[in-house]
């Protein structure tokens, strides 16, 4: 057995602790800028609570910028990066979903170092920059399915290229990730379903693809029968704070596990779908892909997919894994196919050959791995609904 864990990131998990931040914060100075988006946390007084936090504890400017979008772009990215720089800002606060998560960490990393935001995005070949220095970030979730307050990863798109690329650096860690179930309890079963299965294909493709981490892969199991269990419950009773609690746990030990795990193509063709497609959530088009990608994938190791149809609740055989998903994703009401999503069948060629430009390193540690022509037919399967 081997393996290697680093996590430099101190949690603080449980109802109320946002209520802490401002403690948290004023070890890193004293002025800060909150990254979020548009509407909710105003809407549910989370922002609020966050300045005023701040604010009582020393905080002598406290900056709100809420220009945050769903899929954030670098374009976003760097106009946040600029009014750092120029307001000499000491920490960031990013505070929402994974869309204001992810923007936070990627300011910290642009404004830190030369360059703009898409010169740190990951090609197969590498960012076109490293970043050698960062500013401290606080994460504070207001959704469960990203993990990105424990994670080094920042999604990032590009509208002009119509691609969708990740920042990954050790230097994209958060500080502090402040989890607070409470904060959960606004979102609709809509984006509660659709964040949630994020969280779970985060464990599915954690727990069967090529990289060896038994540590993460004990994390993705636990999530695993959390999500089975709570997901349903916090979609249809949205003010159950038990299955909202799990549910942020759930996708704090999926998010460790994708870091040191990494995704796989699941996670690698929907990128290109959101790229092209910004209206699509991510865990939308997860879900729209799932089903027909395991059944790929699922003879490629076939010991793992027949634990997760066990952990499932179905008989511990590897086909069993895509029944599995269908039924869950039904109950959960995200049983999709990409047409519904408003994918064009003509696309379906250009998307095919972006997985190949942009997400090829996933390829050999998918379980199977896949061609141009596979990739091609996962599509179309996924297009009419697996």
């Amino acid at each position: 057995m081997k393996f290697e864990f680093y996590l430099p990131v101190e949690v603080l998990f449980g109802e109320g602790s946002v209520e802490r931040v401002g403690e948290v914060a004023k070890r890193f100075g004293y002025r800060a800028i909150v990254i979020t988006g548009r509407k909710s946390t105003k809407e549910n007084g989370a922002l609020e609570r966050v300045i005023e936090s701040l604010r009582k504890n020393g905080a002598e400017e406290v900056i709100v910028f809420d220009q945050v979008e769903p899929n954030p772009t670098d374009k976003t990215v760097n106009k946040a990066s600029e009014i750092v720089v120029k307001e000499k800002v000491d920490y960031i606060v990013g505070l929402g979903g994974g869309s204001a998560l992810d923007s936070a960490k990627a300011v910290s990393i642009v404004s830190s170092n030369e360059g703009y935001a898409w010169d740190y995005v990951n090609y197969p070949e590498g960012p076109r920059l490293i970043a050698f220095l960062n500013r401290p970030v606080i994460c504070i979730p207001t959704t469960a399915g990203t993990g990105s307050e424990v994670n080094r990863y920042s999604v990032l798109s590009n509208p002009i290229r119509k691609e969708k690329l990740v920042i990954s650096h050790s230097l994209n860690y958060p500080k502090v990730a402040i989890i607070d179930p409470t904060l959960t309890l606004s979102m609709s079963p809509r984006l509660t379903a659709i964040t949630g299965i994020d969280a779970l294909m985060h464990c599915l493709e954690a727990l069967t693809n090529k990289v060896e981490n038994p540590f993460a892969e004990e994390l993705a199991i636990r999530a695993i029968k959390l999500i089975k269990e709570w997901l349903p419950v916090a979609v249809s009773e949205p003010e159950n704070l038990r299955a909202r609690t799990y549910m942020s746990y759930s996708a704090m030990l999926a998010g460790i596990a994708i870091d040191k795990k990494r995704v796989a193509l699941i996670h690698g063709m929907e990128h290109p779908v959101s790229a092209h497609y910004p209206q699509v959530a991510h865990g939308e088009g997860l879900a729209a892909l799932a089903p027909a990608v395991t059944d790929f994938n699922y003879k490629g190791n076939p010991d793992k997919y027949a634990l997760f149809a066990e952990l499932m609740g179905y008989e511990p055989k590897p086909h069993k894994a895509v029944i599995a998903l269908q039924d869950f994703l039904e109950r959960v009401g995200l049983r999709l196919s990409l047409k519904e999503l408003g994918v064009e069948r003509e696309k379906i060629e250009r998307l095919t050959e972006d997985v190949y430009m942009l997400s090829r390193s996933l390829f050999d540690i998918n379980p199977v791995e896949p061609d141009l022509e596979s990739v091609k037919r996962l599509y179309e399967l996924a297009y009419e609904g697996f």
